[in-house]
């Protein structure tokens, strides 16, 4: 949760009717679909599961395979009685379980100051640890209370139940720092090189008070490189004043072991609405490849949504592929007309993809399902009207047409 304004940022031809996109099933197990043809399920929809409105989707493959969606379960605005929430799927994100409650507000009561009424955590961030050789597959989940205190959980039975909760604030935030959020996007576990195994957790701050929406604004980096049981700051992108504001981020390993960062740029101003960054040692300092830029760079015009979290995934060495709103799609300005970017040449340049979802949409988040199928999980709402948060869906999209796109 960072930021939530509504400001607004191509036209690109619509493309792609996607029924061909996956093979039809027969006319008894015929999915919903979006209304430009993907595969779709509905995840959170507000007004249910006790819950006003869920918002900030994040999104896993376990272990076991099983896919676990992440968000927050609001009763109110971004300042409100909050918890942290999750369905699974165990058939590639066609059917979603029960929600589960992972971490409930209430139980932070003894944490927060007297004065406190709604109790506000959120900011999932979670990641996968695959190469913990004691506990392989372990499950961390870096989270906020008030957009100030940062903690984490784990699972070691693939999200079916969470450790206590242990708070890494001193260990990961500057004391001039006020505003803080981890997130919200998943994370990443280093799989190549030198780092190989480091858990690298895209994060944001800004400056000012403690928990306070306000002050010049930047993105940094948690590490952890023990599997969780120690977390530390890595990069730190402290150029304020630079006309990025670095904000929400996301983060993802090319094929050579560098971390490409992108950035939710704030300030939307004449450098656009994204940043981008690239890390050689893992995370541990920001790299522009441009002697203009001390840390963050804009991001190509391609990258075009409004000012909003976006997300990114590294599909394959030959696809990075990029999710969020189209400023310039058949909507027009705003929160709208979700769209996937794709990159076959390890981030150097970008195309349109195709559109997911026509009308309200906003913030988002990409998983592998399989090798085939890369699965979009975003917030939407009716083409008819104007509210993105009417509920959290699931879309598939072949990882076969996605690299076409560039043929």
């Amino acid at each position: 949760m960072n930021n939530r304004i509504d400001p607004q940022p191509y036209f690109i031809p619509l493309l792609l009717i996607a029924g061909s996109f996956l093979a039809k099933p027969s006319a008894a197990e015929q999915p919903a679909l979006t209304d430009t043809g993907f595969p779709v399920a509905s995840v959170f929809v507000s007004g249910q599961d006790g819950y006003r409105i869920f918002r900030i989707p994040a999104i896993i493959r376990a272990a076991n395979e099983d896919l676990l969606a992440f968000c927050e379960a609001r009763q109110g605005g971004d300042a409100s009685e909050i918890d942290l929430v999750m369905k699974r799927s165990t058939d590639g994100g066609k059917t979603w379980g029960a929600l589960q409650v992972v971490q409930k507000n209430s139980d932070f009561r003894d944490v927060v100051a007297d004065g406190v009424t709604d109790i506000t955590i959120g900011n999932p961030a979670p990641v996968v640890d695959l190469l913990d050789p004691n506990h392989p597959g372990r499950i961390w989940m870096p989270f906020t209370l008030e957009n100030d205190r940062v903690f984490v959980i784990f699972s070691d039975d693939h999200g079916a139940s969470w450790s206590p909760r242990r708070e890494i604030t001193p260990d990961v935030k500057k004391e001039a720092w006020g505003w803080y959020a981890t997130g919200p996007v998943h994370s990443i576990q280093i799989q190549r090189g030198h780092h190989r195994g480091r858990l690298v957790i895209p994060t944001d701050h800004r400056l000012g008070e403690d928990g306070r929406d306000g002050g010049d604004l930047g993105a940094h980096v948690v590490l952890s490189d023990d599997h969780g049981q120690t977390w530390r700051l890595g990069a730190v992108d402290e150029t304020y004043k630079d006309g990025i504001g670095a904000n929400e981020t996301t983060v993802v390993e090319l094929a050579d072991g560098t971390l490409y960062f992108n950035t939710r740029n704030q300030l939307g101003g004449a450098a656009g609405t994204r940043g981008e960054a690239w890390s050689s040692d893992g995370g541990e300092s920001f790299d522009s490849r441009d002697r203009q830029w001390n840390a963050f760079r804009p991001a190509p015009a391609v990258l075009d949504p409004p000012v909003v979290q976006c997300s990114l995934l590294a599909v394959a060495e030959d696809l990075i592929v990029f999710s969020g709103p189209d400023q310039n799609g058949p909507s027009g300005p705003g929160r709208s007309d979700l769209r996937l970017r794709v990159s076959t040449d390890q981030t150097k340049s970008w195309q349109d993809g195709p559109l997911i979802h026509t009308g309200p949409a906003a913030y988002s988040d990409l998983v592998l399902i399989n090798d085939d199928l890369v699965g979009v999980l975003f917030e939407n709402g009716d083409a008819s009207g104007k509210n993105s948060s009417e509920r959290i869906s699931f879309a598939r999209v072949s990882v076969s047409e996605l690299k076409a796109i560039a043929e």
